[in-house]
């Protein structure tokens, strides 16, 4: 008897099924025509090894779901102009808008969920409390940090499934109390997520910055 597992995940991913078949061999991911996401596993493989391998082939999914649907991204050498500006100004006015907000709740979840020591044990006050919020339309990065607990984020991140959008704000907070990128920081950021850093990341790495 199959067992099923099913996972709500963003829009670029949609429900996954995990189901697990006693004729399987090995872990397989399948799209149907539809984009339904379906990953099938072998009874003594854990769902868990089954999500992880998702993880890892998060971009090459997303591709081929938006195949299957049928999506076609546009590259500004198919629109004009005048389009191009259009486009580049609705967003800008939308991120003006939502990212402030989400950058705020963000700040509000991680304020309340994660605690910061310093090394002597004592409790850091309002450990990722930032400056100054910039809104800009990178080509290179989807924020950063500065040293004057500034945080820059970009503007097309508003195109990004919310999720995604949380996590690089997260991100960038978490920034504000490791400024690189080691243990410390990962561990952070992983709690932030529910251990779901990894996760995102693979499938933040789907997405470009414009």
């Amino acid at each position: 008897m199959d067992r099923t597992k099913i996972i709500q995940y963003g829009d670029d991913i949609g429900k996954v099924a995990y189901i697990k078949r006693i004729q399987n061999k090995s872990v397989r991911i399948s799209i149907n025509g539809k984009g339904e996401v379906k990953v099938t596993l072998p009874y003594s493989v854990r769902f868990s090894v089954a999500e992880a391998f998702l993880a890892e082939k998060m971009e090459w999914v997303i591709a081929q779901r938006a195949k299957a649907l049928g999506r076609k991204v546009l590259t500004e050498g198919n629109v004009s102009p005048e389009e191009q500006k259009k486009k580049t100004e609705e967003v800008r006015r939308l991120a003006h808008k939502i990212l402030p907000e989400r950058a705020h709740a963000v700040y509000e979840l991680m304020t309340r969920k994660i605690i910061v020591r310093n090394s002597l044990g004592l409790r850091v006050k309002d450990p990722f409390r930032y400056n100054r919020l910039a809104i800009k339309n990178n080509a290179s990065n989807w924020g950063s940090c500065s040293s004057l607990r500034n945080i820059n984020l970009n503007m097309h991140l508003v195109e990004l499934p919310p999720e995604l959008m949380d996590f690089v704000i997260a991100h960038e907070l978490c920034h504000l109390v490791y400024r690189n990128h080691g243990p410390k920081f990962h561990k952070m950021l992983d709690a932030v997520v529910d251990g779901k850093e990894k996760f995102f990341n693979a499938r933040l790495r789907a997405f470009r910055p414009k």
